[in-house]
C-alpha cells in the first residue's frame, strides 16, 4: 500500500461496503469511519473508540461497561455512530 490519501480513503470505502454487505458492524479509532456515517447513513454502524493509543485491555474494558449502550445503539434506527470515550 502507498499510504497515500486516495488509497487510505479507497481502503475507508472497503471495509465499509464489506461491513454494509455482510451486515457488520465497525468497530474502530478511526475518524474517517464517522464521517463516512454521516455521508452515508447506516449500515453499517460504527462504534468509534475515542480512548488514544491503549492496551487491548482497556479496550476490551470499555466495551464490556458500555455493552447496555452498544446493545441499545445496535437496535436503534436514528444513529449510525456511537462515541465512547
Amino acid at each position: 500500500m502507498c499510504g497515500c490519501l486516495e488509497c487510505e480513503e479507497a481502503d475507508d470505502r472497503v471495509i465499509w461496503q464489506y461491513a454494509r454487505d455482510n451486515q457488520f458492524i465497525i468497530v474502530t479509532q478511526d475518524a474517517d469511519f464517522d464521517m463516512l456515517a454521516q455521508m452515508y447513513g447506516f449500515p453499517p454502524k460504527v462504534i468509534w473508540l475515542r480512548c488514544g493509543n491503549t492496551s487491548t485491555g482497556h479496550i476490551f474494558h470499555l466495551l464490556s461497561a458500555n455493552l447496555d449502550l452498544i446493545e441499545l445503539f445496535i437496535e436503534d434506527e436514528q444513529f449510525a455512530c456511537l462515541e465512547i470515550w
